[in-house]
C-alpha cells in the first residue's frame, strides 16, 4: 500500500489544487454572478420603442408616466421585474379576409379553399365556408382588404388584449359589413370605393376605441372587390354599360357647357336687336304720326298753301335726284297750258333746280 501512496499523492495533487483554487476564487465568482444579475435588469430601448415595468405583475406607474421613453431602462432583474418592449413607430399591416371566398388561414391551406372554391362551387354559396357581405340592394359582394395600423397607446394595446390580430380583424369586418349594407353594388363597384374605404376606416376605429385597443388604423386597403364568379361575367357587362352610360353623360354635360352659353348669348344679342329694332319702328311710327297729325291741323286751318308746300316739297324732291333738266315748250292750241320738263339722267345735278321749282304753278 505504501508503494502505491506517491503515485496516488502525485494523480490526485492537481485536482487538490484545482478545488483549492476554485475555492479561493469563490468569492469573486460569487460577486460576478451577482453583478451580472443586478445589471440583467438594464434594457436598452430603441429608438422606435417605449418600454413598460411589470413590478410583481403590476405595471409600475400610471397613464403616460407608465411608458419609458428610449435610451437606457434601469429595473430590478427577473423575476422581481418584467420589461415589456413597444414598437409605436412601426407600421404594422394586417390582412382581413373575413369577408372574402379565400377566407381562410395564410398558407397552403388558404390557397386550397380558395381553389375548392372556384372549381366546386357551380350555383351556389356556401356561408360557413365562404365569405361575402351583402350590398344595400342585396347583392352578393367579396371582399380583402389590408389595414395598415400603428399602436398609439401602448398600455392598452399590450396589457388589455392579448392578439391585436383578431381585435382588428372583427372590426374592419363589422365595419365593411355596415358600410357595404348601406349602397348599392353600382356605386361600390364604379366610383364609389373611395367613399366606401373611408367609411369603413372610421367605422373601424371608432369601435377599436370603444374597446380601448391603443391602436390607430392609418389606412384601409382593398385588395379585392368582386361578386361571385357564378355572375362575375354579368357583373362586368352591367359595369362596362355603365360606365358607357356615365361616359356620354359627361360627353353631353360638356357639350352643353360649350353650347348652352353660346346659345344665351345668341339669345341676348337677338333679342337686343329685336329691341332696338323695334324701338326705331316706334319712334318713326310716331313720328309720321305726329307729323301726319300736325299736316290734319295744318290743313284744316289753310288747305290752299299746304297744298301750295307739298306741291313744291315733292318737286324739289324730284329734281334734287335728276340728273340733266330741260324744258319743253308747251304745244300750241287750247288744250295744254304751263310748263312742261323734260328729265334725264346725268353725272352732275343741273345749278338750276330751284329757280325752276320756285316758278312753276301747281
Amino acid at each position: 500500500m505504501s508503494r502505491r501512496d506517491p503515485e496516488l499523492q502525485r494523480l490526485l495533487d492537481p485536482a487538490a489544487r484545482l478545488v483549492l483554487g476554485l475555492y479561493r476564487a469563490l468569492p469573486l465568482v460569487v460577486g460576478l454572478l451577482a453583478l451580472a444579475y443586478a445589471l440583467s435588469g438594464i434594457t436598452v430601448v430603441q429608438a422606435d420603442e417605449v418600454a413598460m415595468v411589470l413590478r410583481g405583475g403590476r405595471l409600475v406607474g400610471s397613464g403616460a408616466g407608465a411608458a419609458q421613453p428610449p435610451g437606457l431602462l434601469f429595473a430590478l432583474p427577473r423575476p422581481f421585474d418584467e420589461v415589456l418592449r413597444v414598437q409605436v413607430k412601426r407600421v404594422e399591416a394586417t390582412e382581413v379576409n373575413t369577408l372574402h371566398f379565400a377566407r381562410a388561414e395564410a398558407g397552403p391551406e388558404g390557397e386550397e379553399r380558395r381553389t375548392r372554391y372556384l372549381v366546386s362551387s357551380r350555383m351556389s354559396i356556401d356561408p360557413e365556408q365562404v365569405g361575402y357581405a351583402l350590398t344595400g340592394d342585396r347583392n352578393v359582394l367579396h371582399a380583402a382588404l389590408v389595414v395598415r395600423w400603428q399602436v398609439r397607446d401602448p398600455v392598452a394595446a399590450t396589457l388589455r388584449h392579448a392578439e391585436l390580430g383578431p381585435l382588428i380583424d372583427a372590426a374592419i369586418s363589422a365595419a365593411a359589413v355596415r358600410a357595404l349594407g348601406e349602397q348599392s353594388v353600382d356605386a361600390v363597384l364604379s366610383d364609389g370605393r373611395q367613399a366606401l374605404v373611408l367609411q369603413i376606416q372610421r367605422r373601424a376605429q371608432a369601435r377599436l376605441d370603444r374597446v380601448g385597443a391603443g391602436i390607430g388604423i392609418l389606412a384601409v386597403e382593398l385588395t379585392d372587390l368582386s361578386p361571385p364568379h357564378q355572375v362575375k361575367e354579368e357583373f362586368a357587362e352591367v359595369q362596362g354599360a355603365f360606365i358607357t352610360a356615365e361616359t356620354r353623360r359627361r360627353e353631353a354635360e360638356e357639350y352643353a357647357a360649350v353650347q348652352v352659353p353660346a346659345a344665351r348669348a345668341d339669345r341676348g344679342r337677338l333679342v337686343s336687336e329685336a329691341q332696338a329694332e323695334a324701338a326705331a319702328q316706334v319712334a318713326a311710327a310716331r313720328a309720321a304720326a305726329a307729323a301726319f297729325a300736325a299736316l290734319s291741323a295744318e290743313a284744316r286751318r289753310e288747305p290752299g298753301v299746304l297744298r301750295q308746300r307739298l306741291y313744291r316739297e315733292a318737286i324739289e324732291a324730284i329734281l334734287k335726284d335728276a340728273g340733266a333738266v330741260r324744258f319743253v315748250p308747251p304745244p300750241v292750241g287750247p288744250r295744254y297750258t304751263g310748263l312742261r320738263l323734260e328729265l334725264g339722267p346725268s353725272a352732275a345735278p343741273p345749278a338750276p333746280v330751284r329757280p325752276l321749282a320756285e316758278g312753276l304753278d301747281p
